[in-house]
């Protein structure tokens, strides 16, 4: 290994995600950066996630057994881990093609200052269609301080900002908004890629739409021990926040790669246009079966 190739470890915690794991999988082992492994934390699936995992290639060292929770899996995946680099990409979501790690190390490489690297998302459905564009601004400590707008399967991470265990395991939702503080009060820099790194798939079976408490009690926490501010006009900071983030997605919609490293599921512009700037329902309903051809 030389410092312009350092080991890049992509931890990924898994639990009954057969229907996407194999799309997680590809989207690392496709990377063309040389350095990569590969660690998969997997809490004891019943629904084919283990067969997935035990027909996959030597690249990839995983383990299936009981855990306390995502944040567990995760220290799990990060004491076992190597790299000088730290990616985390859940088993549901995925990089978005197979350039990703080379270019986030050649960032890193122009950017030493910077401890914490993260891009751009694009928000996908249980299919792979592209739903819309999650645009992220420069780093903004106030902004984030307000709300998390770093996703975490868009950022990469400097092992010497990391200490074990990586995530406190008693937050099971904003474990990744609480790391991304904690790092941030410690001094440590963030420095946005502006590059569309990973997908984010929503669908029910999500925490997201399952224990909507428990990420509340989460961001209760978060402001009770004053990590996290609440101004009296967050309301109106969130919408307006949101609607900049949503003009501003329209931008990344001609970056789209033609070649996705998830899925061979493609979705038309016009389709992500229109959901982007035109449609505000979050619950997306029929508009997934617009024309899927990137065009």
């Amino acid at each position: 290994m030389t410092p312009s190739t350092p080991l890049v470890s992509v931890l990924t915690p898994s639990y009954n995600q057969a229907a996407w794991l194999a799309h997680n999988l590809h989207s690392v082992a496709c990377q063309t950066y040389p350095n990569v492994e590969h660690i998969v934390m997997d809490g004891g699936s019943t629904d084919g996630s283990v067969e997935i995992l035990a027909a996959a290639d030597d690249s990839i060292t995983w383990r299936s057994e009981p855990d306390l929770g995502q944040s567990d899996a995760v220290n799990k995946a990060f004491a076992l881990s190597s790299g000088d680099i730290i990616g985390w990409v859940n088993s549901d979501d995925a990089y978005v093609d197979c350039r990703v790690i080379e270019d986030v190390v050649r960032f890193f490489d122009r950017h030493p200052e910077a401890d914490v690297v993260y891009g751009h998302c694009a928000q996908v459905d249980q299919d792979g269609a592209i739903i819309w564009m999650i645009w992220v601004p420069w780093f903004i400590r106030r902004a984030l301080h307000v709300t998390n707008f770093i996703g975490q399967p868009v950022a990469f991470i400097r092992r010497c900002a990391l200490s074990e265990p990586m995530l406190d395991t008693s937050y099971h939702f904003a474990m990744d908004y609480e790391l991304w503080l904690r790092l941030d009060a410690r001094g440590f820099r963030f420095k946005r890629f502006n590059r569309i790194v990973a997908i984010d798939r929503h669908h029910g079976a999500r925490k997201s739409e399952t224990v909507k408490d428990v990420h509340g009690r989460d961001l209760e926490r978060l402001t009770a021990a004053e990590r996290r501010a609440d101004p009296r006009a967050k309301p109106l900071l969130s919408w307006l926040f949101y609607t900049w983030r949503r003009v501003m997605g329209a931008l990344l919609i001609p970056r789209i790669p033609a070649g996705l490293a998830f899925t061979d599921v493609k979705t038309s512009r016009w389709a992500i246009f229109h959901r982007q700037v035109l449609s505000w329902n979050k619950s997306w309903p029929a508009d997934y079966e617009a024309p899927r051809s990137l065009t």
